[in-house]
């Protein structure tokens, strides 16, 4: 069966379905920047600036000697080399004004047979150290190998894994860590794969993990985000969806209504530095990728799915133009990449203004996951769209 949906890849398969709350529709995340803001109330942000290039998955805590650091996702090409689909991270030591170019982390003792970590969340431990928090498994897709790990580090960038699992299930994959420390509790909160609230675990020491009662939500908003205590009464959780949001809970179980706030993207991490000054960081929209990007659609083109369920080896892309627009036509290359950013299937057709058709992707050869498709047409370029194969 062929279907749509939205950060894992990496974060992967549900960081990439998933974190469409984070990204606008489809886009791929090589093509997204994580961006940084301030606010003086933790819902109005401001001075949006860019964070890091090609990246997602954004997590931010705050050292007990003061020291920033934020862990994420990066995506920088060329694929393959030490900068692609790796957990990275950048520290500052004035309260997020500057900060240090990002460092990819060594994970010692990870399973030869695991997938690299993804989804990474940090929390400080009681000795010291960092320690981190990731999503592995046997495949890098999100099949049901796919669980909550850890490792602990002294310097925030060489770690090494603990022992065990912090939180599975038997038949579904667990993705996305978000974890907290909030008045003598660890807190942790993995984005339910349907799409609709958080498993929630809790821990006297952050290590071993007791699932308690499920956090419930809704469609437009996924807890695929962030805690972030803001006062000793009031733990709060940054998530995705619609729009940027955020909750409140006296305990870390019960939570109020949905408060939105004024910043679209997804994936956020806030901390609050003092009473007046919280940071976000939080994965932003989509690069242009040509003069021609975002304009190919208004230009008359239009592209659709038209999958067939149950799956079946041929995949329908439909296409349509508007006629009399003049600027529509010629050669049509249909390009679809894989979640390495590979291009695994090319296929080319003439179109003219007024026309409809379809392109054929033969998707019968292609292994379940995540696929990323545009059409170009000469020097102009469709948006990206995302389909998920599953066999």
């Amino acid at each position: 069966m062929v279907f749509l949906s939205f950060r894992c890849i990496a974060a992967l398969v549900i960081f990439l379905i998933c974190r469409g709350s984070l990204h606008a529709q489809g886009e791929p995340p090589w093509r997204r920047p994580l961006k940084i803001c301030r606010s003086a109330d933790g819902t109005s942000f401001g001075n949006i600036q860019t964070f890091q290039d090609s990246s997602g998955v954004p997590c931010l805590l705050k050292l007990p000697s003061g020291v920033l650091v934020s862990a994420f996702q990066w995506f920088r090409q060329p694929v393959g080399s030490i900068t692609w689909d790796r957990v990275a991270v950048k520290f500052s030591s004035d309260n997020g004004l500057t900060w240090t170019s990002p460092q990819p982390v060594t994970v010692n003792g990870l399973p030869q047979n695991f997938q690299r970590p993804f989804d990474p969340t940090l929390a400080n431990t009681d000795d010291g150290r960092i320690r981190l928090y990731f999503s592995s498994g046997l495949t890098m897709f999100a099949d049901t190998s796919v669980n909550t790990y850890s490792a602990v580090s002294y310097d925030g960038v060489n770690y090494t894994m603990d022992e065990g699992v912090r939180f599975g299930m038997p038949d579904k994959p667990v993705i996305d860590p978000a974890v907290i420390r909030f008045r003598g509790l660890w807190h942790l909160a993995n984005p339910i794969t349907a799409g609709t609230g958080a498993y929630h675990n809790i821990s006297q020491d952050g290590v071993n993990f007791t699932r308690v009662q499920d956090i419930p939500s809704d469609q437009t908003h996924s807890w695929i985000g962030n805690y972030m205590i803001a006062d000793t009464n009031e733990l709060r959780f940054y998530g995705s969806g619609s729009g940027i949001w955020f909750s409140s809970s006296p305990n870390g179980g019960v939570w109020s209504s949905f408060t939105p706030v004024n910043v679209q993207g997804g994936d956020p991490a806030v901390i609050r530095l003092s009473a007046e000054d919280y940071i976000m960081i939080y994965t932003g929209p989509a690069y242009p990728n040509s003069i021609h990007e975002e304009t190919l659609e208004s230009a008359g083109f239009e592209l659709y799915q038209n999958y067939p369920n149950p799956f079946n080896p041929s995949t329908k892309i439909k296409f349509s133009t508007t006629a009399g627009t003049g600027r529509i036509s010629g050669s049509a290359r249909l390009l679809v990449s894989d979640i390495h950013g590979k291009t695994v299937f090319e296929f080319e057709k003439r179109i003219q203004n007024g026309y409809s058709g379809e392109f054929e992707f033969q998707a019968g050869s292609f292994p379940s996951g995540v696929y990323f498709y545009h059409v170009e047409i000469g020097g102009w370029r469709s948006a990206t769209k995302k389909m998920v194969l599953q066999k």
